[in-house]
């Protein structure tokens, strides 16, 4: 009689919806990248974001006038949408601002600045806009967002980033 409740109970408790698997993941938990290439080069744009709650940590790097530009974000989840409340990270068109402990020496601005973008997240492709926009997931949208990769193939944060990341989920750094 033992060893047949034995077998019952994993069946029952599989149809109450009992499981032992785990929850999905937070819809802004992971990394979006493209990669082309520029003089024979590979070249990526990335965004990796962690979540907790409504909290949204992330790291975006983008290459642009020949270089590269990181940026750290920290931002709130409403839905779809992530806005970004505050920038740090290379000087370009996302902040002026660089980050504490990354500032090259006499640097005028360093520390967190305002943000005045969002990212939207439809159907697997994020993308950024203006804080506000209405984030509609159309085809558009899709084309000129990044796609969502399981697989890094060496690119995407380096260590320091990821762990201010990790930090930044517990609520330091920022």
């Amino acid at each position: 009689m033992r060893l047949v409740m034995m077998m019952i109970l994993p069946v029952a408790a599989l149809g109450t919806g009992i499981s032992a698997a785990k929850a999905p993941p937070p819809p802004f938990e992971g990394t979006w990248m493209s990669c082309e290439t520029y003089q024979g080069s590979s070249i990526c744009a990335y965004t990796a974001l962690a979540q907790r709650g409504t909290r949204v940590c992330g790291v975006q790097s983008d290459f642009a006038t020949n270089s590269y530009y990181v940026q750290r974000f920290i931002g709130t989840a409403r839905g779809n949408v992530v806005e970004i409340d505050k920038i740090c990270g290379d000087p370009g068109s996302e902040t002026d601002t660089y980050c504490a402990g990354q500032a090259p020496a006499g640097a005028e601005k360093v520390g967190w600045g305002t943000s005045d973008r969002q990212l939207s997240l439809c159907k697997g492709t994020l993308s950024g806009g203006k804080k506000g926009e209405a984030s509609a997931c159309t085809s558009a949208s899709a084309r000129n967002g990044l796609p969502k990769v399981s697989k890094l193939n060496g690119e995407g944060p380096e260590a320091e980033d990821r762990a201010w990341m990790a930090s930044c989920l517990q609520g330091e750094g920022g």
